[in-house]
Order: C-alpha cells, then sequence, then structure tokens
C-alpha cells in the first residue's frame, strides 16, 4: 500500500504531462497544416506558369483549346432528394426527409488538348498538354444546342 501512495502522485504528474504534449501535438499538427497547404499550393501554382524551354516564369499563355476525343458512358450516381413534410397542426413540427436513391445517367468523358506557347519573343517554345474533364449530358442534345 505504502508503494502505491508513493507511486500515485507521479503518476498524475507523469500523466497529465502526457495529456498536455498530446495536445499541444495536436496544435502543432493543426498550425502546421493551415500554414504548409497554402503555401504548397502557391508554389505548385507558380511552377504551373513556367515555360518547360526557358524556365521562365508566367510565360505561359495559351494559343489553342481543342477537344481531341469525346464519348457518352453510362455511370450509376447516388442522388439525395430532400424535402419537408408540413404539419396541419398548429403546434406540430414540421418533418424534414431525404430520400436517397441510384440512378443511372449519361455523361460526357472529353479529352482536352490545350498548346501553350512561351510569352518570351526570345524563347517563343510551344507545347501541348492533355486534360480530361467529364460531365453529366450527352453529345447529341449538346450539338443541337
Amino acid at each position: 500500500m505504502e508503494l502505491l501512495t508513493s507511486f500515485l502522485p507521479h503518476l498524475l504528474h507523469y500523466g497529465f504531462i502526457v495529456i498536455v504534449c498530446c495536445f499541444a501535438f495536436v496544435v502543432f499538427v493543426w498550425g502546421f497544416g493551415l500554414t504548409v497547404a497554402p503555401i504548397h499550393w502557391t508554389v505548385t501554382k507558380l511552377f504551373d506558369t513556367r515555360c518547360p524551354k526557358c524556365e521562365g516564369f508566367f510565360k505561359k499563355s495559351l494559343l489553342k483549346k481543342e477537344i481531341t476525343g469525346e464519348h457518352e458512358i453510362r455511370r450509376t450516381i447516388k442522388r439525395v432528394d430532400q424535402g419537408v413534410l408540413y404539419s396541419n397542426d398548429l403546434f406540430a413540427l414540421n418533418q424534414g426527409f431525404e430520400i436517397t436513391r441510384q440512378e443511372q445517367v449519361t455523361y460526357v468523358e472529353q479529352t482536352i488538348q490545350n498548346t501553350w506557347q512561351c510569352k518570351d519573343p526570345a524563347c517563343g517554345h510551344q507545347w501541348k498538354t492533355e486534360e480530361y474533364s467529364d460531365y453529366e449530358g450527352s453529345i447529341s442534345l449538346q450539338k443541337t444546342a
């Protein structure tokens, strides 16, 4: 019993220190994420503006955007319908509801080829990049509109 009474204050003291260290670690990780994420985004966007030949910043200029491939696909997606059931009683609460359902819809997937040119007249380098996008719809509806 004497061993327990002499050990208990130390256990409480070290337990308190461990809890404070865990709290400080969580605050540090949160603060680190808030400062590093915007810096990483800025550096990534900055390097996206470079010319690959002369490596100058803010030299990228879009010349042409061309759709090189387009096809329809079917996807099963989850839709959520929301609504309110209104009560006829004066003091009764209105009930909100959600209905989740699966629906098969048509998507259009596009392959877009971008042609870029360096803004520096001494360089004049041209290069191409490819990007992919998709949207809900149909190719036949898009061409008639």
